[in-house]
């Protein structure tokens, strides 16, 4: 025989009452999750599209030059840690978000520089070829591709582009696809030099120990105290990895801000429901703890009994909502959510850190007010009105 102090006990028995309070959790954990996870994912977008920065800097002038000064660029190469230093020309592209039309750089360096770019990001040339000198010509990686549902020989940048940073006077078409595991872009260098006389031209670095590039950013300009490194802010800005983190998630900010508050909101309602709920399953049950108060159970152990419960309760609707999360969001994360430039972790631990306070919050207020009535419980008086 079944201790009938079991929590299982009442779960077995009562599956019309159980049942909806778990579906209740499994929603507004599965609610908050999912709207949490999204959130994040435009930091997850953003770092996916520009992970390039994660292999080489930009460095750009301010706007007195169209070239990084010399002093500048002699700066950079005097850290022993730098690898090579190039000049590339660029344009835009105009590429696909759940934000809207984002700009992406299709870059423009010589052919030596172009194989030695590939070769540190681990791309290669799968389908195509590599744009001739001096032509309207690009080749994309195919994350690029599919996001703007072209193909080899249809055009990527124009005078007829919209939305977004216009990509070029004249139009150019793509010649060539990419593999692997970076968004990255080419032109040829004559071409850009040629076509983009007033766009300022960028001096790219890396190292030789590619682990140092974030820490030779630093040095150079570190993120979010420009003045304290080797370069001069008032004539070159530093397109790092770092400060397009940090910049991005500065401008998250209030979006996070705006989304904690609305989850805690979520929670004190269902909190707030739940626990109503408890009360009303504990009126209908009074008569049972009055019985087994009576043939001698202390009031700690059917206090214990009533936390077991609730926690069992809220542990169970807590791990089905996060399991419906991760089911939903793997399936919508390719079949809607990529196709539309946004890229989804189903399961990022961000979304759902969020979720956590659910079953404590749910339990103390539940089992506090039970509690509070469990301790005035009258066995006898309730067992002679029956």
């Amino acid at each position: 025989m079944r201790n009938p102090l079991s929590a299982i006990t009442y779960f077995q028995r009562n599956p019309g009452k159980t049942v909806p309070m778990v579906f209740v959790i499994v929603l507004s954990v599965f609610l908050i999750a999912s709207i949490a996870t999204m959130v994040n994912s435009i930091d997850l977008t953003i770092r996916t599209i520009y992970a390039y920065t994660r292999h080489f800097t930009y460095a750009i002038p301010q706007r007195v030059s169209l070239r990084v000064p010399d002093d500048q660029v002699a700066v950079i190469r005097e850290d022993p840690r730098v690898d090579r230093v190039m000049e590339g020309s660029i344009f835009f592209t105009n590429i696909k978000t759940v934000m809207g039309r984002f700009p992406f750089v299709v870059l423009g360096v010589s052919d030596e520089n172009r194989a030695y770019l590939m070769e540190r990001i681990g791309t290669s040339l799968v389908e195509g070829r590599m744009p001739a000198e001096g032509m309207p010509e690009a080749v994309l990686s195919q994350p690029i591709v599919e996001n703007k549902k072209i193909k080899i020989g249809d055009v990527i940048a124009g005078p007829t582009d919209e939305g977004g940073i216009s990509g070029s006077p004249i139009p150019v078409r793509c010649v060539g696809i990419l593999k692997g595991p970076v968004w990255i872009a080419f032109t040829s260098k004559s071409f850009a030099d040629a076509t983009f006389i007033t766009t300022p031209k960028t001096t790219i670095f890396t190292t030789k120990n590619p682990a140092d590039l974030f820490a030779v950013n630093d040095d150079l300009m570190p993120t979010g105290r420009k003045g304290e490194g080797k370069l001069t802010p008032s004539k070159v800005n530093l397109l790092s990895y770092q400060n397009l983190v940090e910049e991005l998630r500065d401008s998250l900010s209030s979006m996070y801000l705006i989304m904690t508050v609305v989850n805690l909101t979520v929670i004190f309602v269902i909190s707030l429901m739940s626990g109503m709920l408890s009360n009303i399953y504990f009126t209908q049950r009074i008569a049972e703890f009055a019985v087994l108060a009576a043939i001698g159970y202390q009031r700690s152990k059917l206090f214990g009994r009533i936390f077991a419960e609730t926690m069992l309760l809220t542990a169970l609707g807590w791990v089905l909502g996060a399991v419906v999360t991760l089911v939903f969001l793997s399936y919508f994360k390719t079949a809607v959510f990529q196709p539309r430039g946004l890229f989804i972790d189903p399961a990022d631990p961000f979304g759902y850190k969020f979720t956590l306070p659910i079953p404590f919050a749910i339990t103390a207020f539940a089992v506090g007010t039970i509690a509070f009535r469990l301790a005035r419980l009258d066995p006898v008086t309730i067992i002679e009105r029956r």
